[in-house]
């Protein structure tokens, strides 16, 4: 029960660590005449410095000493949110104090009067304490799993509070193994909902990827990053959802990987990494007519060439290339690259013989249209992307795409790829 009593422990010890740390300072006899209220937040806001064993003295002094209610607890959510994901390693928290922890984070969530904000503040702080840390969070469910799926859910907003609420989904699956094997299957339902609707065809019922939902909201692109990242975590721990009748997830991932994934795009991303004028006019750097060979040609200085565009490739809007230039836009894109490119790999390491026979989803059979598109005459690539008129790869993504971190995932997808497939390829070698 929180006291008045185990509220000034609390700020008192805060303070104590403040003034160890910050000991030089004119500030801190600024705070001794305070009330705890009107201190407390500014403590937390300081206490970067403070090492390991202390953090945690304090994180359960607050979890004791401070009430859903009080002025203060955003900024201790704040804080332990900082200290669980870079000061101190998880596994130096007891069993008994984890569990002072989660029980402070899950009464405060369960509570439908709780500020959005903070809530927000609370689901991060749980997304941290929770990371690879199943072996304590287990004996929370069902109690977590009824709380996070609620939360998840496509119908709740604001959407930062269903972003977080999916970010805990994939923390809380990491590396969890057997433990949470009977919530997996609820787990990966709500995430897709998140990213799909179901469709009735001629073959039965099917999850697909929603194209109605509003990629111009950065809300939105954030929390299909979200999903699909927290859906990683869920496929590498139970390899039987690949094969799950619910949705086809190789699919699903493939739309997300070339999302954005065309000349506008990748043009547009060039042309932002390009000097500007005072005025703020983009300066085009004219390709001199050398004996340079276009391999040579740095893609951030030359022209987008006209070679292979269709007819709509030519006549796109002037908002439209507004809306592919914007820099946040580009990040969020780039984010959703990356996370279906793991959701890829984790399906390679945990599924690869589910995922062997879609291979020319990813990797075309034949490259000659790419190459006819992307090289010249003497067979050299082009530096930038030319065409869209062929056929999706993610050698397209791993020349051209203008992210490192994307090219990186790439790498990491490929290998994970051909790592799990040593059998299949060398049956294929022998045909």
């Amino acid at each position: 029960m929180v006291t008045q009593k185990s509220l000034q422990q609390f700020h008192t010890l805060a303070l104590h660590f403040y003034c160890h740390v910050f000991s030089d300072s004119d500030d801190n006899h600024h705070h001794d005449n305070k009330s705890p209220p009107a201190t407390i937040t500014v403590l937390l806001n300081d206490l970067d410095a403070v090492e390991a064993p202390q953090v945690i003295d304090i994180i359960i002094a607050g979890c004791k000493g401070l009430t859903i209610d009080h002025e203060a607890c955003p900024a201790f959510c704040k804080f332990m949110f900082k200290a669980c994901a870079k000061q101190i390693r998880l596994t130096s928290l007891r069993s008994s104090q984890f569990e002072i922890c989660i029980t402070f984070l899950l009464d405060g969530l369960e509570r439908t009067e709780t500020a959005a904000e903070l809530r927000v503040d609370m689901l991060r702080a749980f997304s941290a304490l929770v990371f690879e840390n199943a072996s304590n969070a287990v004996k929370h469910y069902p109690r977590v799993s009824n709380l996070l799926l609620q939360l998840a859910n496509r119908s709740t907003r604001p959407l930062e509070v269903r972003r977080m609420a999916i970010n805990c989904i994939g923390n809380s699956c990491a590396n969890a193994g057997s433990k949470l094997q009977p919530y997996y299957a609820s787990y990966y339902q709500a995430l897709l909902a998140n990213v799909c609707v179901v469709e009735h065809g001629s073959h039965g019922t099917m999850m697909v990827a929603s194209s109605s939902l509003d990629f111009t909201d950065s809300a939105v692109r954030k929390v299909a990053s979200s999903t699909l990242r927290a859906l990683q975590f869920v496929l590498s721990q139970d390899r039987t959802l690949v094969t799950n009748p619910l949705c086809d997830i190789i699919q699903i991932v493939q739309k997300f990987i070339f999302t954005s994934v065309s000349t506008q795009a990748y043009n547009a991303m060039r042309e932002e990494a390009l000097p500007t004028t005072p005025r703020g006019r983009v300066v085009r750097l004219q390709q001199q007519q050398t004996n340079r060979r276009p391999s040579q040609i740095s893609w951030r200085s030359m022209e987008p060439r006209t070679i292979g565009l269709t007819s709509s490739d030519s006549e796109l809007s002037d908002t439209a290339d507004t809306t592919m230039a914007n820099p946040r836009r580009q990040r969020d894109d780039a984010k959703i690259r990356i996370n279906a490119l793991l959701c890829l790999a984790a399906i390679a390491k945990t599924s690869s013989r589910a995922l062997y026979p879609h291979w020319q989803k990813f990797i075309p059979d034949t490259f000659s249209i790419f190459l006819s598109n992307n090289t010249d005459q003497h067979g050299n690539l082009f530096p930038t992307l030319q065409s869209d008129n062929q056929p999706l790869s993610l050698f397209t993504l791993l020349l051209y795409d203008p992210t490192v971190t994307v090219r990186t995932a790439v790498c990491n997808t490929l290998i994970a790829m051909l790592d799990g497939s040593k059998q299949y390829l060398s049956v294929a070698s022998e045909r």
